[in-house]
């Protein structure tokens, strides 16, 4: 589906749709999509800043090398005369953020989450605690639904079933709606018979 018809599409605001096609773009490698996600909410007169939260967060489900890239590819399509910094909470403030939307995502799993990333490796956890939930998803720029509204379209661009379904529950336990999630299911996936399965997935 071209870009100027997803954005035509009720159900999510096209700047936010413009943030979640982005994320998945980057996912994709697809950096012409990216560029051109960038170039319109740019020239629609979107804050870069929520692009740049977009690219710290995927560092989260993309990894470095593609965010590297991502990064590049946003310099060039809207170029600032300095790089950004900060945003984040203070750091006093992030270990308690970051355990309080953890237990906002996942509920009455809380417990059972936070033993199984503890089961996989410590440093593992302690990394998802310090760095993702800490650090990064507490970030304010982003609301911790619009984060994961964000998380629920690239779980779905990676066939992630569980992720998704958790995240996807998550979304709707700080005010995201069923309209929202399925348009974001849509712009990570295209208007296809999978939407319907996605969805069906959602409690």
């Amino acid at each position: 589906m071209s870009l100027d018809a997803l954005l035509a599409r009720p159900g999510l605001p096209a700047s936010f749709r413009l943030l979640v096609l982005a994320a998945v773009a980057i996912w994709r490698g697809d950096w012409p999509r990216l560029q051109a996600c960038a170039e319109s909410a740019r020239g629609r007169g979107d804050a870069r800043a929520d692009f740049e939260e977009t690219l710290l967060q995927a560092v989260l489900f993309c990894g470095f090398p593609r965010v590297v890239t991502a990064f590049e590819t946003l310099s060039a399509a809207w170029p600032v005369a300095t790089a950004p910094a900060g945003g984040a909470l203070p750091q006093a403030e992030q270990a308690a953020a970051g355990q309080a939307l953890f237990a906002g995502i996942y509920g009455q799993n809380t417990a059972a989450v936070d033993a199984m990333l503890r089961g996989f490796h410590a440093d593992f956890h302690a990394f998802v605690f310090e760095v993702a939930y800490g650090r990064i998803l507490t970030r304010p720029r982003l609301s911790a639904r619009e984060r994961e509204l964000l998380a629920v379209g690239l779980l779905a661009a990676q066939d992630q079933v569980r992720q998704f379904a958790g995240h996807a529950r998550g979304a709707l336990h700080f005010g995201a709606n069923r309209t929202e999630l399925r348009e974001v299911v849509v712009s990570a996936l295209g208007e296809t018979t999978a939407v319907d399965t996605w969805c069906a997935r959602i409690r």
